[in-house]
Parts: C-alpha cells; sequence; structure tokens
C-alpha cells in the first residue's frame, strides 16, 4: 500500500462501531447469520487493481478471537505499516475480525480442524508471501 493509503486508513480509526444489521437481514428467515449465511447476490467485477506491490514486504497479523482493544491495535497496526512501508494482511480465524471496517486488508482462515485452519493459513502466508506473523 502506498503511503496515502494508510494515511487513509490511519484517518478512518475511530472508536465508534457500526450498528448490528445482522438482526434486519436475518428476520423471517430460518438460517442462521455467520459463516455458511450468504445472501444472494449478483457477481460484480473487481477494479483492476494490482493486489500487491512487486516489491513489497508483508506482515500478517493472526487475529482468533474479537479483539477488545481494536481501535489501539487497528492505529498501531496502520502506523507500523506506514513507518515500515509493508503490507499488513489480517489472518481472522473468526467471522469478523474487526479491522474489515477501517480497511485493512483481511483474509478469513476457513476449516473445521486445527489442521485444515493451519493448512489454509498457510496456503494464504505462502499466496502473500508471508515470512512474519505477528
Amino acid at each position: 500500500m502506498t503511503n496515502d493509503r494508510w494515511s487513509a486508513i490511519i484517518n478512518r480509526i475511530v472508536a465508534a462501531g457500526p450498528e448490528a444489521l445482522d438482526p434486519l437481514v436475518t428476520e423471517g428467515r430460518e438460517e442462521a447469520p455467520g459463516r455458511d449465511f450468504f445472501l444472494p447476490t449478483d457477481s460484480v467485477l473487481m477494479p483492476a487493481a494490482p493486489m500487491v506491490r512487486p516489491d513489497a514486504v508483508a506482515v500478517g497479523v493472526r487475529v482468533t478471537e474479537p479483539l477488545p482493544d481494536l481501535v489501539d491495535r487497528a492505529l498501531r497496526l496502520a502506523a507500523f505499516a506506514l513507518e515500515k512501508d509493508v503490507e499488513i494482511v489480517v489472518l481472522s480465524h473468526v467471522d469478523e475480525s474487526g479491522f474489515e471496517r477501517f480497511g485493512f486488508r483481511v483474509e478469513r482462515i476457513a476449516g473445521d480442524t486445527p489442521e485444515a485452519r493451519a493448512e489454509c493459513e498457510d496456503q494464504i502466508r505462502r499466496f502473500w508471501n508471508i515470512d512474519l506473523v505477528l
């Protein structure tokens, strides 16, 4: 990411959180919200943009449970990324890490067993060429 992108993320980090929309979305439906519930949508092509700079160094941040001090961690991670000129990739083992709302790149780790989650995380680490996971 560029310095402008990290500066924009830092400017979006505020303590106020979004309202929960799950009750509105699931009202009158039998399916439970979460990883197995998706609303039907049309396919949307993503804009042509590179996923990562060729010279980028990526740092992974593993999230295994909801974080109580999310705002502080997000601000510190964005400042770290800006200062060290690195890409931050959040490896989320939970449905919603919270970093999504600030604009961080979040990769959801899937799998029902610890072995499956470890394999998924390893695949994502290889894709992003992540050598360090915090």
